[in-house]
């Protein structure tokens, strides 16, 4: 039995051999017979060598219904009339299926088992604004010593940071032009495009925006109406994607990006699917916001907030299957204390049962019940312990 590796040999060797013996065809007539010999093992050799490098799935003749279908396709042509558009299913294929807004992968392989996330059809495909976003330098986890600060960090898929726009400070209307994918945050993103001057800029999609919204920006206020004109309708400013400041915002409404400092940018509430409440507010001094740890911050009323929550609300249900999902997000392994050896973890070493001595961290610190935080902080009114125990 020839190898494939001994089965190329040969072919290249017969097409020599034929090759030669044709050269030397034009000098020497009555080598006819020697050349028809040396061209016989060449059409033996050529249709073994082009099975090895077909795909598997190559179909060698078309079947029927491709004959039908590229029969129908000419005679389309011919007339001149449309050429139909070829519709694929993108419900359900052999690797997954859509259930919901939810992509579930089918049990093909070991990895692909219980992974799911989130649809994603409606992102663009492309890659992001190019003067909108900087590439991002790989740290590992070290800070500019060499030493490791932030652990399990390290590796991963080369990233771009998307310059995002917290602070909303240019007003008047913005198109959405399309949605996109943030590999740095779990949200989703939207590409703006300011109507009078035509610039782009990025915010976190809320919940319900889609291509084509028209959304404002009334951090500086709400305008006042001009002579003779109607002002603004509620409708029209409370509407969800609206930058304003907190004491233009009714109470009860729902609420993300939120800012902590008048004309600071927002910090709070911009994971997906996070969003806040707006429980008092006035025309000056300080407003009260339940968060969605149910912890109620003070927070000044000339601070900036959008309305809505933010979006791909679904991230919380998604199961990447493997390991090296996670690994091409740039995270590393996380290793047990107990695994580990007495100089390198306070649970290392020994057996494995640490009787009578209580969880610590890494670097000895009590966990599980421990409270870290012993001050007041006076912009609390319900702290997230207290509200969780009500």
């Amino acid at each position: 039995m020839i190898s494939p590796r001994g089965l190329l040999g040969t072919a290249r060797l017969s097409l020599g051999l034929a090759a030669a013996a044709a050269a030397g065809a034009h000098a020497r007539a009555p080598a006819a017979p020697a050349v028809a010999a040396a061209m016989a093992p060449a059409r033996l050799a050529q249709p073994l060598l082009l099975t090895q490098v077909r795909h598997k799935t190559f179909r060698k003749t078309p079947t029927k219904a491709y004959k039908k279908r590229k029969a129908w396709i000419e005679s389309l042509k011919a007339k001149g009339e449309p050429l139909p558009q070829q519709e694929y299913p993108v419900l359900e294929n052999k690797f997954w299926k859509v259930v919901g807004n939810m992509k579930i992968y089918k049990s093909v392989s070991p990895g692909s088992t219980n992974r799911r996330h989130a649809t994603r059809f409606h992102l663009h495909k492309g890659s992001a604004v190019w003067r909108l976003s900087v590439g991002k330098r790989s740290t590992g986890g070290r800070n500019r010593t060499g030493r490791i600060t932030v652990r399990h960090r390290g590796g991963g898929h080369k990233k771009r940071i998307r310059n995002v726009d917290f602070m909303r400070t240019v007003p008047g209307p913005c198109e959405v032009v399309r949605l996109e994918y943030d590999p740095n945050r779990s949200g989703e993103l939207c590409l703006l495009r300011h109507l009078p001057t035509n610039e782009f800029s990025y915010i976190i999609r809320p919940q319900g925006v889609n291509t084509g919204d028209i959304l404002n920006s009334y951090r500086s206020g709400i305008p006042e109406p001009a002579e003779g004109q109607q002002p603004i309708p509620r409708s029209q400013l409370v509407k969800v994607g609206n930058c304003m400041m907190l004491k233009d915002i009714p109470v009860g409404t729902q609420i993300h990006c939120i800012g902590l400092h008048p004309g600071g940018r927002a910090q709070l509430c911009r994971s997906a699917g996070t969003s806040g409440q707006l429980l008092f507010t006035d025309n000056e001094g300080m407003a009260q916001v339940r968060l969605s740890s149910s912890e109620v911050r003070l927070i000044p009323v000339e601070a900036c907030a959008t309305i809505g929550a933010v979006g791909n609300e679904l991230h919380m249900h998604r199961n990447w299957g493997k390991a090296g999902a996670r690994r091409r997000k740039g995270w590393r392994p996380v290793v047990r204390g107990i695994a580990m050896s007495a100089h390198a973890h306070p649970h290392g070493g020994g057996s494995k049962s640490k009787g009578n001595k209580a969880p610590r961290s890494i670097w000895g610190w009590k966990t599980k019940g421990w409270k870290t935080v012993r001050r007041k902080r006076w912009f609390l009114v319900t702290p997230k312990w207290s509200a969780k125990n009500k």
